[in-house]
């Protein structure tokens, strides 16, 4: 296929480049895929065999270059693109029986809607299946309350029941989220609350040690307040008593406790009688 004649070289070049900015890298996981979107893309570009070969190039990654490297190195004079593009689906498109196997056992709703599982399990089954089959297979990989729906249902199409699934997904997943949230809510304080409530908890246990500290230094200074008036209240007690038997060598508090330096003196006070009668022993 030659290049469109109305367009000059220069203005071919520039298309094929704003084309080339349209096309994604390769998809490896989905190559028949690609070159489906591939060739609509450069469909009403007429773009020359020579010409969709280069672009393909440019889309390959080192690793993909190097399955066609043959075909890079020493590429056929005609049908240069759909030799590349036979051998990269030879190379990265699965087998019928990995697909089939693949349908069969390792699909999974996942995080999926219904609808797109459906799609996913129809690209891998080619036709292989009829609708029925299908449907049985896609059916199987539902929750089993969205399963129970969609068998009571009279809608036998199996596109219009993914989408009636959709819904149904939907909201049970929006059910279950709502209640998760709830259960966490009243489980779980917020960040705030429970901040409030350590707050509350270390004022607690501050206050109650400063009462403490407090208790015990008032029972130090009681107990040696204490002890001093006890001494004090033993020897005027003692005193108090000597005096009432009579006691002639009684003393005063004044000489009792300051001798000869004492100013005053409460009788009966022996303090005199006892320096007279040392003073006539001497």
């Amino acid at each position: 296929m030659n290049p469109s004649p109305s367009l000059p070289a220069g203005e071919n070049a520039l298309a094929q480049i704003t084309v080339s900015s349209r096309i994604p890298d390769f998809w490896k996981e989905s190559p028949r895929l690609w070159f489906a979107q591939f060739e609509a893309v450069v469909a009403n570009q007429k773009l020359a065999d020579e010409s969709r070969y280069n672009l393909v190039i440019a889309k390959l990654s080192r690793e993909h270059v190097e399955q066609v490297s043959d075909i890079v190195l020493t590429h056929p004079d005609t049908k240069k693109y759909e030799a590349l593009k036979t051998r990269l689906l030879v190379v990265y498109e699965e087998s019928e029986v990995r697909q089939v196997q693949k349908l069969l056992k390792e699909l999974e709703l996942g995080d999926q809607k219904p609808s797109q599982l459906l799609r996913r399990m129809r690209d891998l089954a080619k036709k292989k299946f009829n609708d029925e089959t299908l449907n049985m297979l896609w059916m199987g990989h539902l929750p089993s309350a969205v399963q129970a729906i969609l068998t009571v249902s009279e809608v036998k199409d199996l596109e219009k029941l993914a989408g009636m699934a959709d819904k149904v997904v939907e909201t049970t997943r929006f059910a279950e989220i709502q209640e998760l949230s709830c259960m966490r809510s009243s489980a779980v304080p917020s960040s705030s609350a429970t901040q409030a409530t350590l707050v509350e908890q270390i004022a607690q246990l501050t206050r109650r040690l400063d009462n403490m500290e407090t208790s015990r230094s008032r029972g130090r200074s009681v107990g040696r307040n204490g002890w001093k008036s006890h001494r004090s209240a033993s020897r005027s007690r003692d005193r108090s008593e000597r005096v009432r038997r009579g006691d002639p060598n009684w003393m005063c508090f004044y000489h009792f406790r300051y001798k000869g330096k004492a100013n005053k003196c409460i009788q009966p006070c022996a303090w005199q009688k006892q320096q007279e009668s040392e003073a006539g022993k001497n």
